[in-house]
């Protein structure tokens, strides 16, 4: 869209209200997952979580998933440190819904179904929680085209999108590369709440594969000033998975042989 034409949708979305701007933010949203849908994706993760008094811990895992969006699934395996090595994590979607979520933990020698009211706890020591590990899917959002703005010198739509079902959150706001309909910044509001709750930065962008990819995840919890950054490592795209990758059975397999 060429800055020339701004000030005429402005004008357009000020006279049609709310229902264009929902229209359009969905055209943009529907077009980037087009555009960026693959069949698989798979990474090693080095982790660093910095707490609000610096305080430093860094962790790594494998992850491999299937499917995109609402359908996606996805498996991840952690490998270091000793004390977190073998824990396991699998989310199967359920397009429109939240997905089903358990936990491996050795220790157990089992897997934990992570339950609505669990949704809200930090993800193996980090600023994820389980709800952010959901792959963001805007069938399952209201959404509406908020504007335009400039991020790290890249034109980016930003768009409004709120949950049609339960969640932790009210609102999230996200900031879509014009150029390449990239997903780039999101901010989460918690509900009952103002100002966002965390902050997710994808940075290093580039192509893998023929795919664009962001090689760089930084959740940053705002209230607490602690932050996860993730460096993705060995990226490939659209190679096949095991039948069984995506099992309890493949989850409850210990020591990351997936």
């Amino acid at each position: 869209m060429s800055r020339a034409r701004l000030p005429l949708l402005a004008f357009t979305l000020a006279l049609a209200g709310p229902a264009l701007a929902s229209e359009d933010a969905r055209t943009i949203l529907a077009k980037a997952e087009v555009r960026h849908r693959t069949k698989t994706q798979q990474y090693a993760g080095e982790l660093t979580v910095v707490s609000r008094e610096g305080k430093v811990r860094r962790k790594a895992w494998r992850n491999f998933r299937e499917g995109y969006a609402g359908d996606a699934k996805q498996l991840i395996r952690f490998v270091e440190p000793p004390e977190v090595r073998g824990v396991g994590f699998l989310s199967v979607g359920r397009p429109g819904k939240s997905p089903d979520q358990w936990l491996y933990l050795p220790s157990m020698k089992r897997e934990r179904r992570i339950a609505s009211q669990d949704r809200d706890a930090s993800f193996v020591g980090t600023d994820f929680n389980y709800e952010d590990m959901e792959e963001f899917d805007h069938t399952a959002h209201d959404v509406a085209l908020r504007g335009e703005e400039v991020l790290d010198g890249r034109p980016c739509f930003v768009i409004e999108a709120r949950p049609k079902q339960a969640s932790l959150y009210e609102r999230k706001t996200l900031w879509v590369r014009k150029d390449i309909l990239y997903l780039v910044r999101m901010d989460a509001v918690r509900r009952g709440e103002k100002e966002p709750a965390k902050r997710l930065l994808l940075g290093d962008v580039g192509q893998v594969d023929g795919h664009f990819v962001a090689r760089k995840l930084e959740m940053a919890s705002l209230k607490t000033g602690s932050r996860t950054t993730v460096l993705l490592t060995e990226l490939a795209f659209d190679r096949p998975n095991p039948p069984d990758r995506f099992t309890l059975q493949s989850l409850n397999r210990e020591g990351g042989d997936d």
